[in-house]
């Protein structure tokens, strides 16, 4: 049993086998990918829902400032940096907080208020946003007064002769963009990330059987064929090597008796059983259910195994199964009963057929 396992830890992995898990899974994937995707714009929508803090309302107007005859070179430092620094200022939200009065708080209103230069720099674009539509006019019909008296008010600007509102788009709703179709995407994509690395992972741990070479690879005992699920069988080749396999050992056995075993519980070793019964009549064969998938074995049991030929293994096909195959194989080691091989049973055609076996 030790070499057993130590050749176990010396396989590599069957990456032909993985690819056809792979395939054989797209619709598992496919699924993942939908669940994935409306888990996504779901979460999405109810965080966008969950942080917005209501309506917002923006009022959009743009102004052409008109410079001093010989100060064209001034217009150089009027850029956004300067019209966000201007705009807060004294000189037009001082202007702005006068009027408005003591109900709403300076830091507010500035935060309401945004300067832009978009190209040209005698065109000045200002943007009022907020929650409450009436304030959002009266900040920007007030900002208005205060811009188009500027250059009057203030000598210190020396640069603008004039500026002049000539655009109002007034107050509309502001259309938050919603990004549901990419939340959606990465959902999808994580969704069938998160398939593939299950699946993945389930390959490497190396617990499930899927091919006859992987069962003797890892547990270093024949391997006299495969049998394909019930009404899935295989009318071909697969049939025709089992038959041959198991023939030829019986007649070696010459009419000694051997039990089919399940590992693991189920009626695999039943599923055996029609193919071993159409080689010999079943006062040659002895058939015994399921006699390994008892957790605890009596004297009697093992007593009954020693006295036949040997045990053939029912391995079921895709099954979390191989610690308890090398747990089974090692007590009957240690009774001294002879394991004479196994039978890959339960096995998907379709699966096969991918692998490249028919």
């Amino acid at each position: 049993m030790q070499a057993c396992e130590s050749k176990y830890w010396q396989e590599g992995i069957d990456s032909k086998a993985l690819l056809v898990c792979f395939l054989h899974k797209l619709p598992y994937l496919l699924l993942m990918g939908v669940a994935g995707a409306v888990l996504g714009s779901g979460l999405y929508l109810l965080i966008t829902v969950m942080t917005s803090e209501g309506t917002m309302y923006q009022a959009e107007t743009e102004y052409y400032i008109e410079f001093a005859e010989g100060r064209i070179d001034g217009k150089d430092y009027y850029n956004d940096f300067t019209w966000n620094d201007v705009m807060a200022s004294d000189w037009i939200l001082g202007n702005t907080m006068e009027i408005l009065g003591s109900d709403y708080s300076r830091a507010y209103v500035k935060d309401m208020i945004t300067a832009d230069i978009l190209s040209d720099v005698r065109y000045l674009t200002i943007t009022v946003k907020g929650l409450d539509a009436e304030l959002v006019a009266s900040v920007s019909e007030i900002t208005k007064q205060s811009l188009e008296t500027l250059a009057s008010r203030v000598e210190k600007i020396v640069e603008i002769d004039s500026i002049v509102q000539i655009e109002n788009n007034g107050v509309v709703q502001v259309e938050e963009p919603l990004f549901t179709w990419r939340a959606a995407f990465l959902g999808a994509v994580c969704g069938v990330l998160l398939g593939m690395f299950a699946i993945a992972a389930s390959f490497c741990m190396g617990s499930r059987y899927y091919t006859k070479r992987s069962i003797l690879q890892s547990l270093n005992i024949p391997v006299f064929g495969l049998l394909y699920k019930s009404g899935n069988e295989a009318q071909g080749t697969q049939e025709i090597a089992l038959r041959l396999a198991l023939q030829y050992h019986i007649e070696k056995m010459c009419g000694k008796q051997m039990i089919i075993a399940d590992v693991v519980a189920g009626d695999y070793a039943q599923k055996c059983r029609e193919i071993v019964m159409s080689i010999y009549d079943k006062n040659s064969v002895k058939v015994e259910l399921k006699a390994q998938a008892k957790e605890i074995l009596t004297k009697e049991d093992y007593d009954a195994i020693r006295r036949t030929d040997g045990v053939i293994l029912a391995i079921p096909f895709g099954k979390p199964c191989r610690e308890a195959v090398i747990e089974k194989i090692n007590q009957l080691e240690n009774q001294d009963c002879k394991i004479i091989g196994a039978i890959l049973v339960d096995v998907n055609r379709k699966w096969m057929k991918l692998y490249g076996i028919q």
